[in-house]
């Protein structure tokens, strides 16, 4: 069961991910055209959006059960909303992941710079604190973690169909990731397929190693009140 104070700090930081989430999205709507980005609805063909968006709304899920914690119609989150939370975070730290490790070498710190640093690095790092640190009141068994692949493996086959299967040429997406160079795409699966699991098995771990403190902080203090 979350406190009141830590349910305060749930619901402030799920409505800040799904605001500034909710403004960077927009923001592309009002921006002249570029070389990746004609047309605003173009930005919806970036994982870092795709997963951003999940995050929100996610997010935004688990602050309406905030309220009605604080609101006390209810005793604790809801596991559903727990869980949707874990495959947001997975997806957005794959984002992060992706982003620091391979875009960044790759296409220079121009891509975590301004707006672009809250979908990079913020939205991922508050969304891992928030459900690692704050929602731990489930522990996340390992026959969940494939759960928080679904995100990746869904836009993987829209992302492989458009650029390998169609190809810029015929109307498909052009290779903006850079994950077909030399036409190794499937290399670059496979290591994107791994890189989502142990991602997703690290964030239940940290969420399930903070949930054990958490438990064991409360025991202490009802054995104190004893």
């Amino acid at each position: 069961m979350m406190s009141k104070k830590r349910t305060l700090v749930s619901l402030i930081l799920n409505i800040f991910i799904f605001i500034s989430t909710t403004i960077v999205i927009i923001s592309h709507f009002f921006e002249e055209p570029g070389v990746l980005i004609r047309h605003g609805y173009e930005t919806f063909r970036f994982f870092t959006t795709d997963s951003n968006v999940l995050a929100a709304i996610c997010s935004l899920i688990v602050a309406v059960n905030d309220i009605c914690l604080l609101a006390k119609k209810t005793d604790r989150l809801s596991f559903p909303a727990v869980m949707l939370k874990y495959i947001g975070t997975v997806s957005v730290m794959l984002t992060f992941c992706t982003t620091m490790f391979f875009l960044v070498p790759l296409f220079g710190t121009s891509i975590i710079m301004g707006k672009y640093a809250i979908v990079h690095i913020l939205t991922p790092l508050l969304s891992l604190v928030t459900f690692a640190v704050v929602e731990n009141i489930y522990t996340i068994r390992f026959r969940f973690v494939w759960l928080g692949m679904i995100p990746m493996a869904l836009y993987g086959a829209v992302y492989l169909t458009e650029v390998v299967f169609i190809g810029e040429q015929n109307g498909g997406w052009r290779d903006f990731y850079s994950f077909n160079q030399g036409g190794r795409w499937y290399v670059t699966l496979i290591v994107m397929l791994a890189a989502v699991f142990v991602i997703a098995l690290l964030v239940a771990l940290f969420h399930n190693q903070m949930a054990k403190k958490n438990e064991a902080a409360q025991k202490t203090r009802s054995d104190k009140t004893a």
